[in-house]
C-alpha cells in the first residue's frame, strides 16, 4: 500500500454522491413544489461539477504522490 493513497476517499465521495442522487429521485416523487425545485437548483445541481472537481484533483494529486513515491525509493534515477 502506497503511504498517500487518496483512491479510496475519491471513490467514497463519488459513490455518496450517486446515492445522494438517487435518493433525491426517490424524494422527487412526493416532494413536488417551489421549495423542492429550489433545494434542487440551489443545493444538489451544485454540486456535480464540485464532486467532478474533486475527484480529478483527488486523482491528480494521486499521481504527484506515486511519482514522489517512487523518486525517493529510487533517489539515484531522477
Amino acid at each position: 500500500m502506497r503511504v498517500a493513497d487518496l483512491t479510496v476517499d475519491s471513490t467514497k465521495l463519488y459513490k455518496a454522491h450517486v446515492e445522494l442522487l438517487q435518493s433525491w429521485e426517490l424524494t422527487k416523487e412526493h416532494w413536488k413544489d417551489e421549495n423542492s425545485e429550489s433545494f434542487e437548483d440551489n443545493h444538489l445541481a451544485p454540486l456535480g461539477p464540485l464532486v467532478r472537481m474533486l475527484t480529478d484533483a483527488t486523482n491528480r494529486l494521486n499521481e504527484v504522490f506515486a511519482r514522489v513515491e517512487r523518486d525517493l525509493a529510487n533517489p539515484g534515477e531522477h
